[in-house]
């Protein structure tokens, strides 16, 4: 079996306790030199953007700040920005669904009439011409002329510009990209966006690695300012990630998007400190081309790592890579399954989404007892822990004569679990000896497929993943599995349960 200590990343071991990497990397200033500073938000795509939107706001307590619609221009794609403290998450859609037929229905009956002598050509090349007659262009004017808005638009050329044609055919290339995400997975992360020191040179290393061109580099203004922007999709998976560089922009959240028209902030006993990682699922053999691509791409480095001997069951198992970026504001866990009897968690995503994709997004907070109260009243249902884990906690910190500053009790009551770190042990005035340590749970899936879920991590100078927990959640999630009926036998696991002599007899 190949072990993550085998694998190609640094010469030097980083599997060491966190609050010696933390030490480690005490000289880091928060200025990332690999050009990456911090996620800027996360974009999901779903059918109703408006209902999940809603669906955040009542569940975490997110506030509306930005909007893409029709009512302020849009003809393909909506758009509703949501902030909370530190996290923003965007929830786009399409106004529209897309129909090859339709497309070649109005194209073959609708023919116009352009130039004064009369010479009918079709649309495609009506815009093209417009636009310059660039036949690069072509493909893109195919696809957007398959939405009403932009067929519309026919009829209005006389009184546009160009910038706003080419906006409009991009908004509509971005809408066929929803919709074929959307068809495939449901609901999910579509963009996972940083903030960048630079936005060409990082969009040119990641191109050079292999990124897919989604939207070039593009000085984008309003009346608010300016930003550079572009995005690149990941060859291996349909996630995308943009880069938005600010200049001299203090709107509330990019050019071209609407403010709110409210503003209610709704008050919780908890702080959303920051995204803290969104985690990735790839399949048997895809962890590690996924994590050298987003290393080469964009300055990335191995941050920590566990294997099968660490995480697993009798029944299935995982491997897990994370990465970061300098600075370590942006974490990046990879997990790909093991050979084992049963499919685990990673299959049973690959089954329900399609392919590789995010699995979760991991939510830091200030409060974890108080979040998870406020999002069980919101509806937002969790993972539960056996008994015998807090069991074996409790010893283990009895052993140790740590002592929390939440009561244990409480994280027992509601199924949070936690991770110590052993080498970080000090006293307090009062006596009392306290240690690093995280706090994490997950939640269940937040629509019908198992796919997609949130992660709530409060960390007392804990920056690392904890084994312990890792593990906890792992096991959590394989008794929703059970619940589902999605732990079932792989060709391994059938082979193990039929008798010798019947495997012996299927041979000949």
């Amino acid at each position: 079996m190949l072990w993550l200590k085998e694998l190609p990343f640094f010469a030097w071991d980083l599997n060491f306790p966190e609050d010696k990497h933390s030490k480690f990397h005490s000289h880091y200033s928060s200025n990332a030199e690999d050009g990456i500073q911090s996620f800027f938000a996360v974009r999901l795509a779903t059918s109703n953007a408006k209902e999940m939107a809603a669906y955040l706001c009542h569940i975490f307590g997110f506030t509306e700040i930005a909007t893409r619609d029709l009512e302020n221009g849009n003809i393909c794609v909506c758009s509703h920005v949501l902030r909370k403290d530190d996290v923003v998450f965007e929830v786009v859609g399409t106004l529209e669904t897309r129909s090859d037929t339709s497309y070649t229905k109005a194209k073959d009956k609708f023919q116009i009439s352009h130039p004064p002598e009369g010479n009918f050509i079709d649309l495609e090349t009506k815009i093209l011409n417009f636009l310059g007659g660039s036949e690069d262009l072509r493909q893109n004017v195919h696809e957007a002329l398959q939405y009403n808005g932009i067929r519309k638009l026919i009829d209005e050329l006389g009184k546009l510009n160009q910038p706003v044609v080419l906006s409009a055919i991009e908004e509509a290339s971005m809408a066929s990209k929803i919709n074929e995400f959307v068809s495939l997975h449901g609901i999910g992360v579509i963009d996972v966006a940083f903030e960048v020191k630079n936005v060409r040179n990082l969009y040119s290393k990641a191109i050079s690695a292999g990124a897919t061109i989604i939207n070039p580099p593009k000085l984008s203004r309003d009346l608010n300012g300016g930003v550079l922007i572009a995005t690149v999709g990941s060859p291996i998976s349909d996630i995308h990630h943009t880069l938005v560089e600010f200049l001299d922009y203090n709107g509330p959240y990019l050019p071209s998007y609407a403010p709110a028209k409210s503003h209610t902030v709704e008050d919780r006993e908890f702080v959303l400190q920051g995204i803290d990682h969104c985690v990735q699922n790839y399949h048997f053999g895809e962890l590690i081309p996924s994590t050298n691509f987003y290393m080469s791409a964009f300055g990335l480095h191995k941050f920590w790592s566990v294997d099968d001997k660490d995480i697993s069951t009798s029944n299935s198992g995982l491997r897990s890579i994370v990465i970061s970026n300098l600075n370590e504001k942006v974490l990046l866990p990879f997990n790909e399954p093991v050979e084992s009897k049963m499919r685990g968690q990673i299959e049973e995503f690959y089954d329900y989404y399609g392919g590789p994709g995010i699995q979760h997004i991991a939510l830091r907070t200030n409060n974890i007892i108080a979040m998870v109260r406020s999002l069980k009243s919101q509806g937002l249902e969790f993972n539960t822990i056996s008994d015998e884990y807090y069991e074996a906690l409790k010893q283990k910190l009895t052993l140790l004569k740590i002592e929390l500053y939440e009561d244990f009790e409480e994280l027992k009551s509601h199924h949070i679990l936690a991770d110590v770190d052993q080498s970080s042990l000090y006293h307090l005035q009062d006596g009392k000896l306290r240690s690093n340590y995280i706090l994490q749970i997950f939640s269940k899936p937040i629509h019908d497929r198992p796919t997609l879920f949130f992660e709530i991590i409060q960390r007392y100078n804990h920056n690392g993943f904890g084994k312990g927990t890792f593990k906890g959640l792992y096991e959590s999630i394989e008794e929703q599995q059970k619940l589902r009926g999605t732990l079932t036998p792989t060709e391994l696991g059938r082979s193990h349960q039929i008798p010798q002599e019947f495997r012996e007899l299927e041979s000949i």
